[in-house]
């Protein structure tokens, strides 16, 4: 590697943190209970008149998993029997779903957390750091996850077979995301009481002076 080579590589190593760093400080900046509050209303109103409308496309009467990423992680067996249980018309809606409803409410529910994060932990920013940037790393998990899972309903539409270790990657990815889901919530958790015990010794603070 020549010594070009070598400033170029240490040069352009940093952009990446930097721009986590940006972002991170642009949510922290920007992110404030009337946003946060809008945010959650964006993810209600998505879920109830747009993700429950497309789910109908592939959901049974009697089923008792209306979508495998609704579980804490699934077998090969599982997968089988989701799609052996629907016509193929009902497969093709569970493939769109994954491709593109559910992709887009992995974005909105990814949104609505990172403001929440940030609004609640914004006094201790310095402190927390990235912390505020987490909910996508359950996007991420659930993107992937819905991706495996489209990829396996084609297959099964093809072959009537599905992918060994593609199902394992999906189920993995499944966990993940829950696991991601779990710690994002107890952060909110965290925030809120944290945002309360700040707010009562705030009050004790200025009865004391009066």
């Amino acid at each position: 590697m020549t010594d070009k080579e070598k400033d170029t590589k240490q040069k352009g190593s940093p952009i990446k943190p930097l721009l986590v760093s940006r972002l991170s400080h642009f949510f922290y900046q920007n992110s404030g209970i009337f946003i946060a509050v809008f945010f959650t209303i964006v993810f209600i109103g998505y879920l109830f008149f747009i993700m429950m409308g497309k789910a109908a496309g592939f959901e049974l009467a009697d089923g008792n998993i209306k979508s495998l990423g609704t579980s804490f992680g699934f077998d090969h067996a599982d997968i089988i029997a989701f799609l052996a249980a629907r016509t193929d018309e009902m497969i093709n809606a569970y493939i769109n779903f994954n491709k593109v409803w559910d992709t887009l409410f992995g974005l909105i529910y990814g949104l609505m957390y990172v403001v929440w994060i940030s609004f609640l932990f914004k006094p201790s920013a310095q402190k927390v750091g990235f912390l505020n940037l987490f909910p996508f790393a359950q996007v991420l998990f659930d993107w992937l996850e819905n991706y495996a899972l489209a990829s396996l309903a084609n297959q099964y539409l093809v072959d009537g077979l599905i992918s060994l270790p593609i199902a394992k990657l999906a189920s993995i990815f499944c966990m993940l995301k829950w696991v991601c889901s779990g710690f994002t919530s107890t952060l909110i958790l965290v925030g809120i009481i944290l945002m309360i015990a700040q707010a009562i010794k705030n009050k004790k603070t200025n009865i004391v002076n009066k």
